[in-house]
């Protein structure tokens, strides 16, 4: 996703075979997503399109993130002030810096922050929606369609655990966002009601589980308890979403052990040897070969002896510049390809000099050389004939 890499993405759902102990998820729709590749670990109903509730949030927070001044002051309009709760109780008039209400969105989930940012951001809700739907298209979330920036209940307003968890683990890579999310409180500057200040984080989920790293709570009674989460161990970010969970904390906690501990990852970092070439023609004869691009996979444990990797390489002569690609490295599962990154040579390759030019040239050297000797001896004997036959005539 938005990303090129150059990685060839072959697999599908049907890659999810061989798991190794799934978990019992009660949950309506689900999805564990890796987050580095955007593989799909666990699926279940996840392209229904479902209402949201304030999973929606993350998409708003990455909007305004992405077009707003942090430091800006908003000014609450009678129509953020009237939001339905939860709330950060607004009052009509007040300012709030575009910070603090970023975190009494995804801290408190306040409702009246939602509206007052998307009105800040793009003159009204409708307009905030329309960005939101466009980002949405752009991230793949091709099943999702947004009406308003909190995600109370409207039926034309809906997602799926799939787009949702693509729109998380977009949002993951904004390092103010990880912040936030993670915050277990916050404590907002404004300019009215002074005695509301602490926000403080919804998500049992952070207190819960030692690898977490947020991300949103939701809840309306047409979509049920909802949770988008982010967990962090041993250099893996997986991403869950359960929508319309009766314990949505046990089961987000259970799709991450899930991924945690049946799967693991094969990785080969940029600038790795993968192997080396011969250049036909070149000097020295043959060249290391490097990867160009980190490859990441993750694969069930149960099955990593199904995967390996080949070099695939074309023919080369020289010369050749350093860094020209010259094949791929292919991940196959059994003998279906997974994925495949260019590799490039390690260094540069000479032409080796052709040996016939240089004897040519030493053999004319040699028949000049032997002309000049010959033109010498002869000038030298003519020179000898001379003065003999002059003495004579004396």
């Amino acid at each position: 996703m938005r990303r090129q890499m150059g990685l060839w993405l072959l697999m599908g759902w049907g890659l999810l075979l061989g798991w190794t102990n799934p978990p019992s998820i009660k949950a309506r729709a689900a999805v564990l997503m890796d987050a580095d590749t955007g593989q799909v670990l666990y699926a279940k109903n996840a392209h229904q399109p479902l209402p949201p509730a304030s999973l929606t949030k993350i998409m708003t927070a990455i909007i305004v993130l992405e077009r707003c001044d942090l430091d800006a002051v908003v000014q609450a309009s009678a129509r953020a002030v009237n939001a339905k709760p939860s709330s950060m109780h607004l009052r009509e008039g007040e300012q709030v810096k575009v910070r603090d209400l970023l975190y009494a969105l995804m801290l408190r989930s306040a409702n009246d922050a939602a509206v007052a940012l998307a009105e800040h951001t793009a003159g009204s809700v409708e307009a905030f929606a329309a960005l939101m739907n466009t980002k949405a298209r752009e991230l793949g979330a091709k099943h999702t369609h947004f009406v308003n920036p909190h995600g109370l209940h409207d039926p034309k307003h809906l997602s799926t655990a799939y787009d949702l968890a693509l729109i998380t683990r977009y949002a993951m890579q904004n390092d103010t966002f990880r912040t936030i999310v993670k915050t277990p409180y916050y404590i907002v500057e404004r300019s009215h009601n002074q005695d509301d200040l602490w926000m403080v984080n919804k998500a049992k989920f952070l207190r819960d589980y030692p690898y977490a790293e947020g991300v949103k709570t939701g809840y309306t009674r047409a979509a049920g308890f909802c949770f988008a989460g982010a967990a962090m161990r041993d250099g893996r970010r997986l991403i869950s979403i359960v929508l319309n969970s009766e314990q949505r904390e046990a089961d987000t906690i259970a799709l991450m052990e899930h991924g945690f501990n049946d799967w693991t990852r094969i990785e080969l970092a940029a600038g790795t040897r993968v192997g080396e070439l011969a250049v036909e023609g070149g000097e020295p004869e043959r060249v290391a070969l490097y990867l160009q691009q980190p490859l990441r996979w993750a694969v069930p444990k149960a099955q990593r002896a199904r995967y390996r990797w080949t070099v695939h390489t074309q023919s080369v002569q020289a010369p050749v510049e350093a860094g020209t690609v010259v094949g791929t490295l292919v991940l196959y599962r059994d003998n279906q390809p997974i994925l495949k990154s260019p590799v490039a040579t390690a260094s540069a390759v000479a032409r080796r000099p052709n040996p016939i030019p240089t004897i040519m040239w030493v053999l004319a050297g040699g028949i000049a050389l032997g002309v000049v000797r010959w033109r010498a001896v002869c000038g030298r004997r003519r020179v000898r004939f001379y003065r003999s036959t002059r003495a004579y005539r004396a």
